[in-house]
């Protein structure tokens, strides 16, 4: 049984135990990080799962799928409605607990049923205490059901936050989430496949998505346009990464076909490097951390437009 200690936390993040800030071991106190490596005939199991999967007709991302994630976060709405107002609810129903996670190029399963939920509360301190903490107004587009807001109001109870989605019921949840808990949240229709001009971004503001991207496949250029014309202070892309893939490595093999069948994020991480190239934006760390059974769905890259 291995540990995911504070050490281990600052190598996952890529960077050092001292620069883990204090919120983040906050976030960690009292949740058990304990999961064992699975070998042999366990890790054998989990790659007939995978590749049974790959077999199966899954379900094509795209803007095809729209009504399917309005049909999830009404669900959220409801139970969040129906439970008083449980913050609790608002996670993604897709996040499975008690399931086999990946984690430093293994499959783990983790003590923790929630311990996915958990890595993603430190995971998403770090970033935006290391990188967040000075801007002024906060983005997240394709926020869904406005869970990553609601822990960045509590974290930055100073700071203003705007969700976009392009879901009825995303919005619906960020107005009754207002309501309820007075935080500094507003919400903006918003769709990232055809996005609006007119939508506003402060100087110094920092623009982020949390699994959203994935859905854009290599349809991501009009987003991507969209935020080089804004110019935020800072872009935080948490995402597949389908790039950071050994395709000569099974454990990896297996993401990179599973993110090839279901349509996922592919080329935004190589035309960030071709656009670092030509010198229109500056890219701070690009790390892989960890992932669901699938894909490692919690990589990220940190970038900014030159002169921001």
């Amino acid at each position: 049984m291995r540990t995911l200690d504070l050490a281990g936390f600052a190598r996952v993040f890529g960077c050092v135990p001292d620069c883990v800030p204090p919120e983040c071991v906050a976030a960690m106190r009292g949740v058990d990080f304990q999961y064992a490596v699975l070998e042999g005939k366990s890790r054998d199991a989990i790659y007939v799962r995978v590749l049974r999967a790959l077999e199966s007709d899954l379900k094509i991302a795209g803007r095809h799928r729209k009504a399917r994630w309005e049909d999830g976060w009404t669900q959220n709405l409801r139970d969040f409605i129906a439970s008083g107002y449980d913050r609790q609810n608002l996670v993604p129903k897709f996040v499975k607990q008690n399931e086999v996670v990946r984690l430093e190029r293994n499959y783990v399963l983790p003590v923790d049923p929630e311990f996915e939920t958990h890595f993603v509360d430190v995971l998403r301190t770090w970033l935006f205490k290391t990188y967040c903490a000075q801007t002024g107004h906060i983005f997240e587009f394709g926020c869904g059901p406005a869970h990553n807001l609601v822990a960045l109001a509590n974290l930055f109870p100073g700071k203003q936050f705007v969700g976009l989605d392009w879901s009825d019921a995303s919005q619906k949840l960020i107005a009754k989430i207002v309501e309820v808990y007075q935080f500094k949240i507003s919400g903006r229709p918003f769709d990232m496949f055809s996005p609006d001009a007119s939508c506003e971004i402060p100087q110094n503001s920092a623009v982020f998505t949390i699994g959203a991207m994935e859905q854009l496949g290599r349809e991501f250029e009009p987003f991507l346009q969209f935020l080089l014309q804004k110019r935020p202070a800072i872009c935080i892309n948490v995402e597949t990464l389908y790039e950071l893939y050994d395709q000569d490595d099974l454990f990896d093999y297996v993401a990179a076909a599973y993110l090839r069948k279901r349509g996922y994020l592919q080329g935004f991480l190589p035309r960030l490097r071709e656009l670092e190239r030509e010198g229109v934006i500056e890219i701070l760390q690009v790390q892989r951390t960890f992932g669901s059974l699938y894909h490692d769905g919690y990589s990220f890259v940190v970038w900014r437009s030159r002169g921001s």
